[in-house]
Formats: C-alpha cells, sequence, structure tokens
C-alpha cells in the first residue's frame, strides 16, 4: 500500500502542476478559479488533468432564468461538477493546513485524537470554503462585505459539510475504524489516504452542489 500512496501523491502533484503552468495561457472569468483548478488536482491525481481540460479551459455553461411561474434556473450537472471543484478548494486548502496542526497540539475530541482532527480541519475547511466563496461574490458585484459574507454562507455550508463528511467516513473506513490513535501526518500513508478521501468528498458533493444550482442558493462559477 506505501507504494500504491506513493504514486498517488506524485500524481497528485504532477497534476496540479501541470494544471497550475497551463492555466496561465487559460486565464479563468473568475480570479479564484485559478487557485482551484490547481487544488482539484492535488485530490484527482491524473483525473483532474482530463477535469481541468473538460470544465476549467472553456467557460462553464450559466444558469438562465426560465419562466415566471417557477422561478427556477436551469442548470447542469457540468455546472454541479465545477461548483463542487470550487467548494473543494477551500475545504482541501484547510484540511492541508489544519492536519499538521492539529498533530503538533494533539488535540482530541471525547477523548479520540481522530475526532480531535476531524474537527479541527473542519473549522479550517469551513473557514477557507467560505472565503473561497467570498471571493467571487464580491467580485461579481456585491459591494457589501456582509452581505456578500452572508450569502457565502448561505451558499456553501451544506456542500462543505457534505464534503468534509463524505472525507472523513472515507478516511475512517480506510484507517479500519481507528478513532483512538493519531494520524500520522507525516507518513505517506496519511497523505495518500487523504487524497482518496477528498476525492469521495468532491464525488458526493456534487449532488448537493446541483441541488443549491437549481434553487438559486449558489450561483455557476
Amino acid at each position: 500500500m506505501m507504494l500504491l500512496y506513493s504514486l498517488i501523491i506524485i500524481a497528485s502533484l504532477c497534476t496540479a502542476l501541470g494544471i497550475a503552468w497551463d492555466i496561465r495561457h487559460h486565464p479563468q472569468h473568475m480570479k479564484v478559479m485559478s487557485v482551484t483548478w490547481p487544488v482539484t488536482g492535488l485530490y484527482m491525481p491524473l483525473f483532474g488533468w482530463f477535469v481541468w481540460q473538460a470544465l476549467g479551459k472553456r467557460p462553464p455553461d450559466h444558469p438562465s432564468h426560465s419562466s415566471r411561474q417557477g422561478h427556477q434556473h436551469t442548470v447542469s450537472w457540468r455546472n454541479a461538477c465545477v461548483s463542487a471543484t470550487h467548494c473543494g478548494a477551500g475545504c482541501v486548502i484547510g484540511d492541508i493546513i489544519a492536519a499538521p496542526v492539529a498533530a503538533l497540539t494533539k488535540v482530541t475530541l471525547a477523548g479520540s485524537a481522530f475526532f480531535g482532527h476531524t474537527l479541527m480541519s473542519f473549522v479550517a475547511a469551513f473557514l477557507l470554503g467560505i472565503f473561497f466563496q467570498y471571493l467571487p461574490m464580491r467580485e461579481m458585484g456585491e459591494k457589501s462585505r456582509i452581505a456578500a459574507l452572508i450569502k457565502a454562507v448561505k451558499a456553501d455550508t451544506i456542500s462543505l459539510i457534505i464534503f468534509q463528511a463524505g472525507m472523513f467516513i472515507c478516511l475512517w473506513f480506510l484507517r479500519r475504524g481507528d478513532v483512538n490513535s493519531a494520524p500520522d501526518t507525516g507518513s505517506i500513508t496519511f497523505w495518500g489516504q487523504m487524497v482518496v478521501a477528498m476525492f469521495v468528498g468532491y464525488v458526493i458533493s456534487v449532488p448537493a452542489n446541483y441541488l443549491l444550482l437549481k434553487r438559486g442558493i449558489k450561483h455557476a462559477m
């Protein structure tokens, strides 16, 4: 498994670097997406390159307002996939920052090092995720910082919770249910498992993003 996780990490780093290099020639409509796409490569080894090619190089479909009767938004799963990458980037950066901090502080929750790690990662991911949603709100013309923050919280909270829940359930499964020992954040195994878990979190957050877009709570990037 060590070899497998090593290959996953190497592929993730190469994918992220490749996207970062390529994105210089394909500026994004939203500036935050120039960070989002390389981060997406970190938890989508190799596959992330094809996702970037399919969804990042050409602008996504934007939802159009439907008839007066329904006031609903016409969205596609492509919109949902892009929206989920945007949400995932904040989560992933938060998780990467929180993991070594949790290890250094030896934080626990209900006597569990794993639960303590989960809590700290969730808080960091939530704050970074909301920030990643706040920036485009401001870029789209929201002049009030408070209003932009409220909209960001409303738009991304559900998606963030689902992403993190999926990620940590997967991580718990990969750890074979061990919630007592602290995650070894200095090991290749831990970060390889995190890549897999992050991808699972992304996949299950796509349907949530679709519903949020459909109801007009969230807007396409």
